[in-house]
């Protein structure tokens, strides 16, 4: 048989337009008496009527949200201060913008688009996606084609029962497609989609979890680096104030009046005050590294310029208990990540039931390339498959077991998280209401400071007190602007960590056991 067709008589067409009525034809042929002929035979006909009776099965429990009233509260725990925590008000969504600070929100922008972290936990967004795939492609049909050609040739005295005859030899095409779909009785294949679609959302729920803890650390860090160049200003401040005391202490000597005690106090101190400098230098550098770090940058390629402690907020909304579900995006991961583990126990207890499948193939083999198209070429074989595990040496059942096990361990996980994020809360707030009100004596003390240095000095002056009392009003006044320096560093710091223990300003995560709706 000749692949390509006869030659045309007189008047008829010829050329590639009897070459393509050709394998038109025959094509059609092969459909009608090959494929059809298998879709109308018995065992499809049965099988297809199993998938009708059986759809809509689902092994396994549906998924339902954890009781967690006892958890949750009606409202919070630590002392209320309507001037400062009002649990009134929703969390503010761009919390840093209440500092009043230009370049923390410029940083926290670029936190976003720079931080290698995030790109990280983007990334494991794009592996849950593809891992979906990987289990959503179980319930579509499995096809592969194949396309083989063998020459064999025997000798005149060979023998072979796999062979052509002895003295010749003999071409053999063959092309082949194969098929195959397993029906999804018992929604095993469900489950496990409905699990990968948690953990798209869980992964989603882990870059806000990330998000919220590096604008956390980005604003911890910036404070800090403030509080440094405060208190390097305090210093600089001190080292004039004191250079002048010791000019002071000089001229009294030699005047006269003075001791050389006291001028040997008042050098001591200006050096010591001088020493602290290298010490918050170093410091300084180590806290704009960490911003560098998180912004992913190199080191020191980033300074920043002078500037001042961003301002403390005046009220804090900080909502109820319950809003903690939704905004702490840890929560809704923990939430998920139960629900995945839900779904595959299912899929797991789906294993103990019958499975169907329907599978085929349909071969083409001729021992020349123009009789691939004939119809008389075909080989085709198509029917269900059951497969019915009968022992399996307890493999199932313990299956089964273990991702129970995962699931109570996933839902206590929540339950956990949730304490852990009250705790959190309640934590946070006592210590920005605490630290606002050493603020307060704090800067009463340094009034006081204030004015016990002006008063010894003038009493120094006018021969009254001792020029020790000079000396030890200054370092008291040191003593209380480092302290406050400290107490706002603090505040500051208690109000970041309110804010991350809310659950950041970034988008809100999904409410607990439902999806995005995209």
């Amino acid at each position: 048989m000749s692949f390509y067709p006869a030659l045309p008589e007189s008047g008829q067409p010829g050329g590639w337009a009897v070459w393509r009525q050709t394998i038109i034809f025959k094509g059609r042929g092969f459909l009608q008496e090959g494929f059809w002929k298998a879709l109308r035979s018995g065992p499809f006909l049965l099988a297809a009527l199993s998938v009708f009776l059986l759809a809509g099965c689902m092994a396994g429990k549906n998924y339902q949200a954890p009781d967690i009233s006892r958890q949750m509260a009606a409202k919070w725990n630590p002392p209320e201060n309507g001037a400062v925590l009002d649990p009134r008000r929703q969390p503010a969504t761009d919390w840093w913008r209440q500092f009043d600070d230009e370049v923390l929100t410029e940083l926290i922008k670029r936190l976003a688009g720079s931080n290698l972290t995030l790109a990280e936990a983007r990334e494991r967004i794009v592996e849950a996606y593809a891992k979906r795939g990987i289990v959503q492609a179980d319930a579509w049909i499995q096809a592969a084609v194949t396309a083989d050609y063998t020459h064999a040739e025997a000798g005149d005295e060979a023998v072979s029962f796999t062979g052509p005859p002895a003295g010749t030899s003999a071409d053999l095409f063959s092309t082949a497609t194969a098929a195959s779909w397993e029906i999804d009785l018992w929604g095993r294949t469900k489950r496990l989609v409905e699990a990968a679609d948690a953990d798209i959302e869980a992964r989603y729920a882990d870059y806000r979890s990330i998000k919220v803890s590096l604008c956390a650390e980005l604003s911890l860090a910036y404070i800090d680096f403030r509080t440094l160049q405060a208190r390097m200003e305090s210093v600089l401040q001190n080292i004039e104030l004191q250079k002048k005391t010791l000019e002071l202490a000089q001229t009294q000597y030699q005047v006269g009046v003075g001791t050389a005690l006291d001028v040997a106090r008042t050098e001591r101190l200006l050096q010591s005050t001088k020493a602290r400098i290298p010490e918050l230098a170093r410091a300084m550098s180590a806290a704009e590294n960490r911003i560098n770090l998180l912004l992913g940058e190199r080191p020191g390629e980033m300074s920043l310029p002078a500037g001042s402690l961003p301002k403390i907020p005046e009220v804090i909304g900080i909502g109820i208990p319950l809003d903690l579900m939704t905004r702490r995006p840890d929560i809704v991961g923990a939430g998920l990540q139960y629900r995945a583990a839900v779904a595959r126990t299912g899929a797991a207890e789906a294993e103990k039931y019958p499975r169907l499948s329907l599978s085929g193939i349909l071969n083409l083999q001729s021992d020349t390339l123009g009789g691939m198209i004939d119809p008389d070429a075909l080989i085709y074989s198509l029917g269900p498959d059951l497969y019915f595990p009968l022992f399996t040496g307890g493999r199932i059942d313990s299956n089964i077991k273990q991702r129970a096990s995962q699931a109570e361990q996933a839902r206590l996980a929540l339950s956990q998280s949730l304490l852990e994020a009250l705790s959190e809360v309640e934590t946070a707030a006592v210590g920005v209401i605490r630290s606002r009100a050493q603020i307060e004596k704090l800067q009463e003390a340094e009034r006081s400071a204030g004015e016990s240095v002006m008063l010894a000095e003038t009493l120094f002056s006018a021969g009254l007190k001792d020029f020790f009392q000079v000396l030890d009003s200054q370092k008291q006044l040191v003593s209380t602007q480092e302290s406050l320096l400290f107490a706002r560093q603090q505040a500051l710091s208690d109000v970041v960590s309110l804010y991350r223990a809310l659950g950041g300003g970034w988008e809100n995560g999904t409410a607990l056991g439902k999806r995005d709706e995209k």
